[in-house]
């Protein structure tokens, strides 16, 4: 039974309480876990040498994807997870531990490398961010750590908060999303996986970086091996000031300190899991969030307002093979998140960038929009996960997925409502049900994987909304959907080296509880919202071979092509409460994606990908008229279209002398074509992202066997100036320096 590492996920901020499904005994992946590929009858197997060898990024998932243990004349033949996800019928990147350990990357910087994947940011540490896969972002993309949803808590946690020195791998599916993972995720998922730790493990860390950047993590853990009982421990803090000098091009170009940006944030947690009781493995969690942002202006210099969070999660999990019959793996988990969250804007000036001030607009002040703001919303949010996996026989398995999920928000603005003379916010509830019915089956020697399934999703919801402001009419909100889904995918191996897969699929997402009822003081409800449909095509091909003299090289190629109904947009209002979402259409895109990677030779790795992807709106008329829609067979705007990286790793042992060293050094460049803010309706348009060429570097070095290791990083080296978001400057080239104790 893998021994989960629960603390990790405690300072990596997220909640980990649903199924850490594992690599040797996960009854979900059971069927890409237990299957041998095999030619001839000859297992795909390569030996494995014990020796303290530094490896590259991905040599060491590459050159130890299977392994040959001998038992006396027997011998037990078995695959690593990396391996079996890779041969797996879905379309899916890995990112393996070597890429994220020791480094001083954030997991954004290192998700932004491969193939078909962009991470949108407004600024520094702690900024909005949005992860977008093949173009599709936002809610669409499914959020999970160990296999645990996070989307449902968006105003505690984001996936840059995890330290990358406590992942094993991060899996970013593309198209379809398996079953196991649960949930309505439309056309991509990111899971990240937490490495499975030692009996007695501590780990600490600590960062340094330009613009006072602070990162600090820790994890403590024992094991009492008589007992079966784990505890452990472990906290984060991250603190910056993002105080980067920008360019503010709508302002007459003038050079200016963001000043009002300051992101602070801290976790700590602990949990306790029993391994020799009834069940397998019985877990119980409890993890703490507090965070303060501050938020800065681009029009106006903001100096006051800012945004707050905390929460407190508690979750249990319970797992058991050979459950009640034989065959029948159990994985069931829950979880409550409590959590007060809200913006504060009460300052009575207003702050312009050449130095000028003037009284706000309200008499109760606000220095971001037009009124006031102190609220102090509330959440009760709870998710729950059952797997059962039944081997039907060797080369059948079914599954039954169900997940649920739900929403409380009670929100508070007493501020706000004194200002607008009525009521913003009123109390909702949205719950969800999700029913996943899977089948796998493993046919011609193994050699061709199938995997079929159904979805049923049940949406819930009632609130109130204001009908009319002037007459201060509330309307009940009574919401009940049904809605159904499936998707197919296939993946053959007619030689050892050599996969081509293959999908499609149906998909629907069910609107969520920001788009349909609100958030309680920004964002008014939109009862009428249909759920998106993306209907989707994928097809891969992969080559992979293990070099005789250690290491591998690793060609991919996916093509890709889907139409998204019904499409979801936000829509800004005028006033406070007036934002919503609403319905815009259908999207069609297709699109490219290769990646060649490999050990050059034994000191020297090299990667490059490229993505091109081309989402257009197919509306022929403005919705609910006869007019011809202008933007008819139009680029999606605000969507990178054309993407490239590149990369180097030179890596060796003992370069300074002594013993037990390693060293690495790593360069990475990342390309992003121009592309359009806005809708292109004429040449003359300059609300452009422009192009970016970044590069990174980094050296890293180890020593007494890994136990210490330091690390140099300089990002954005040569100080392009970078904008992801229209008149969002990132910052320019600034360095880190992170030092690593590791004890086990």
């Amino acid at each position: 039974m893998r021994n989960a590492n629960l603390v990790a996920l405690v300072f990596a901020t997220f909640p980990p309480f649903l199924p850490a499904m594992a690599a040797s005994d996960s009854a979900s992946l059971s069927p890409y876990i237990s299957s041998t590929f095999r030619d001839n009858g000859v297992a795909d197997t390569v030996n494995i040498q014990k020796k303290e060898n530094y490896t590259s990024k991905e040599s060491s998932s590459a050159s130890t994807s299977s392994r040959k243990h001998h038992l006396g004349t027997a011998h037990v033949v078995g695959h690593s997870v990396v391996h079996q996800l890779k041969y797996a019928p879905q379309i899916v990147s890995l990112v393996g531990e070597r890429q994220l350990q020791g480094t001083a990357s954030s997991l954004n910087e290192v998700l932004n490398r491969v193939a078909g994947v962009t991470i949108r940011t407004t600024g520094g540490v702690g900024s909005p961010s949005r992860i977008s896969v093949r173009g599709l972002e936002g809610k669409r993309m499914g959020l999970f750590i160990d296999e645990a949803a996070i989307g449902q808590f968006s105003n505690f946690v984001n996936l840059d908060d995890v330290p990358t020195d406590m992942i094993e791998r991060v899996e970013i599916y593309k198209g379809i999303v398996p079953y196991r993972l649960g949930g309505d995720a439309l056309g991509g998922a990111v899971n990240v996986v937490v490495k499975d730790y030692p009996p007695r493990y501590l780990d600490a860390s600590y960062e340094y970086g330009s613009f006072n950047t602070h990162r600090f993590n820790t994890v403590f853990k024992r094991h009492h091996e008589k007992s079966g009982i784990e505890w452990g421990m472990g906290g984060l803090y991250i603190h910056s000031d993002n105080d980067y000098e920008m360019t503010l091009h709508h302002q007459g170009d003038i050079r200016v300190r963001r000043s009002h940006d300051a992101f602070s944030k801290a976790v700590a947690g602990g949990s306790l899991k029993a391994t020799k009781w009834w069940f397998d493995e019985l877990k119980l969690e409890a993890i703490a969030t507090l965070t303060r942002q501050e938020m800065q202006g681009i029009e106006l210099n903001y100096q006051h307002a800012f945004n707050h969070a905390r929460s407190l999660l508690g979750s249990i999990t319970a797992k058991r093979e050979n459950f009640l019959v034989k065959g029948l793996d159990f994985d069931l988990s829950a979880a409550i998140n409590v959590g007060n969250y809200g913006q504060v804007d009460t300052a009575h000036v207003v702050h312009n960038w050449d130095g000028t001030t003037r009284r706000s607009q309200s008499p109760y002040g606000g220095e971001t929009m037009n009124f006031p703001s102190d609220s102090k919303n509330t959440s009760l949010g709870w998710v729950s996960k059952l797997n059962l996996n039944y081997a039907l026989r060797e080369n059948h398995l079914i599954n039954l997925n169900l997940y649920g999920a739900g929403t409380a928000l009670n929100p508070k603005n007493d501020l706000m409502d004194k200002a607008m003379g009525y009521r913003v916010g009123y109390d909702s509830h949205l719950n969800s049900i999700t029913t996943g019915l899977s089948y796998d089956a493993f046919l011609f020697n193994r050699r061709l994987q199938t995997a079929l399934t159904l979805k049923n999703f049940y949406i819930n919801s009632r609130g109130t909304r204001l009908e009319n402001y002037f007459l201060n009419v509330l309307k009940p909100i009574y919401i009940d959907r049904m809605e159904w889904g499936a998707n197919f995918a296939l993946a053959y191996r007619p030689l050892p080296e050599w996969l081509f897969k293959a999908a499609v699929s149906s998909e629907v997402r069910i609107p969520s509880s920001e788009e349909l009822i609100g958030n309680g003081y920004t964002i008014m409800p939109s009862p009428d919202l249909k759920p998106e449909r993306n209907n989707s095509i994928n097809l891969g091909m992969l080559y992979h071979k293990n070099l005789e003299r250690g290491g591998m090289l690793e060609a991919e190629l996916n093509v890709f092509a889907s139409q998204l109904t019904d499409m979801i947009r936000f829509t800004p209002g005028m006033i406070p409460s007036t934002a919503h979402y609403a319905n815009f259409g259908a999207v069609n895109s297709r699109g490219i994606e290769g990646e060649v990677k490999g050990d050059l030779t034994q000191w020297l790795y090299a990667y490059v990908n490229a993505t091109w992807q081309d989402l257009r709106d197919v509306r022929k008329f403005i919705p609910e008229t006869s007019v011809d829609n202008p933007s008819f067979n139009k680029r999606i705007p605000n969507v990178p279209y054309l993407m490239a990286n590149c990369g180097l790793e030179l890596h060796g042992q003992n370069w300074l002398g002594g013993k037990g060293q390693n060293t690495r050094v790593l360069v990475d460049a990342s390309y992003i074509h121009q592309y359009f803010y806005d809708f292109e309706l004429s040449r003359y348009q300059d609300r452009r992202i422009p192009t970016s060429l970044t590069c990174d570097a980094a050296i890293e070095h180890s020593f007494a066997n890994r136990r210490w290791t330091l690390t140099l990083k300089v990002k954005n080296l040569t100080n392009r100036e970078v904008v992801s978001e229209f008149n969002r400057p990132l910052p320019g080239r600034n360095f880190s320096i992170k030092l690593r104790y590791l004890f086990r």
